[in-house]
């Protein structure tokens, strides 16, 4: 991915704050990997038992559910390409197909994805509620749903995947960026065509939308896309979410007990009941765990899936990191490391050969079982390091090489 490309692209979005196109942002090999992927994706969907929630599919610009069940009965096969799929399923119709949270369906599309944005990540930052992946995939003219702006925070990068041509309007107008969220949505598009900015998107470009921004685009002719949408909360959000984290998270910082009130003691007394410092605290350390799980999963919202991959009895085996997925330590409890692996949290008994062999991983050095015994053993037993390297290979922060 060219970071170059990138650049040029955040300026030309006054770094995410306006509508903005980038010409051939993604390659035709990286095209061609994604479309794969997203048949991966599909069959993944398709295999849960409710597939009510997260797909949309609209025929003629009308909901329909009644083809769900035929496109589970015919879900695509791995060497036909979607859009050979489609016509078995929709025929000569006006379709379109809206997919979210992609990355929930194949651990193999949330690292493609992940490699492609991380240049993204590198020169914008990681938005604090991380990445999150949807799909567009018809001939369906003009969004179904009309001109309509994203959810609070949710900016979107669409990558047009093709083969069709898509054309994109945006309306970047204090008028209607003033508009609250999820209030309105525009369906008069012909009307209001003369105040639109438009944009033609070819095979491998890229078009930013700040989440404030009214938007629609037309699709005549059957091509993909599939769009990021990058999710800063509201701080209110934010740290009401926080606080819900740290009620989970338990954190023990006291032994003692609440005192009860006093039938006639004020309001204003009922502050100082308050440890303030302490709970800064846990609502620092929830922040900081939430914050490390997005790294250790490229900035991706959603956990891998974990996988079942047997490890080789012998010990005769190689394993290396993943660059864009770092495994992350937290050595603050006194008895257990909490190590984060592609957003999984993973409790280990302490061992000070730890961080040198999760440094080795992360620099993407290739580690015999010899090597990893030599850096753990002082502390753990063969059961424990066996334990160890599974754990990391299930979630998919590790490759194996027998």
């Amino acid at each position: 991915m060219n970071s170059n490309l990138w650049e040029r692209f955040l300026q030309d979005t006054s770094k995410l704050a306006k509508p903005a196109q980038a010409k051939q942002l993604i390659s035709e090999s990286e095209i061609d990997s994604i479309q794969e992927l997203l048949i991966e994706v599909l069959r993944g969907f398709l295999a849960k038992q409710d597939i009510h929630i997260g797909l949309k599919v609209y025929i003629n610009k009308e909901l329909k559910h009644e083809y769900l069940e035929k496109m589970i009965a015919h879900p695509p096969g791995k060497n036909q390409n979607l859009e050979q799929w489609s016509k078995e399923i929709f025929g000569d119709q006006k379709f379109g197909m809206i997919l979210i949270g992609l990355e929930e369906y194949s651990n193999a599309f949330a690292e493609k994805a992940a490699e492609i944005v991380r240049p993204l990540l590198q020169q914008a930052g990681m938005p604090l509620n991380g990445l999150s992946f949807l799909f567009f995939m018809g001939n369906y003219g003009f969004t179904p749903f009309g001109i309509h702006k994203e959810s609070t925070g949710e900016d979107g990068i669409l990558f047009h995947l093709g083969p069709g041509l898509k054309n994109f309007y945006t309306w970047d107008d204090p008028k209607y960026n003033g508009i609250a969220h999820n209030s309105e949505v525009f369906h008069n598009i012909q009307e209001m065509m003369d105040s639109a900015e438009e944009y033609q998107l070819k095979p491998g470009d890229a078009m930013f939308i700040p989440h404030d921004v009214y938007h629609v685009a037309d699709t005549p002719d059957f091509s993909m896309s599939f769009v990021l949408d990058y999710i800063n909360p509201p701080v209110d959000q934010l740290e009401n979410e926080l606080l819900q984290l740290t009620a989970e998270e338990n954190f023990k910082q006291h032994v003692g007990y609440g005192t009860p009130v006093r039938l006639e003691e004020t309001n204003s007394f009922l502050r100082n009941r308050i440890d303030i410092e302490s709970i800064g605290k846990k609502l620092e350390k929830a922040f900081e765990r939430k914050i490390t799980a997005l790294k250790s999963n490229g900035g991706i919202r959603r956990k891998s899936n974990l996988i079942q991959k047997q490890l080789p009895i012998s010990g005769n085996f190689s394993i290396q990191g993943k660059r864009i997925f770092p495994i992350l330590l937290d050595e603050t409890e006194s008895e257990r490391i909490l190590l984060f692996a592609r957003g999984h949290r993973i409790h280990f008994k302490k061992n000070p050969g730890l961080s040198v062999l999760v440094e080795k991983l992360n620099s993407g050095e290739w580690l015999t079982f010899d090597t990893i015994q030599e850096l753990l053993l002082t502390h753990w037993d063969l059961i424990d390091i066996y334990g160890f390297i599974q754990d990391l290979l299930n979630t998919e922060a590790i490759q194996l090489k027998n």
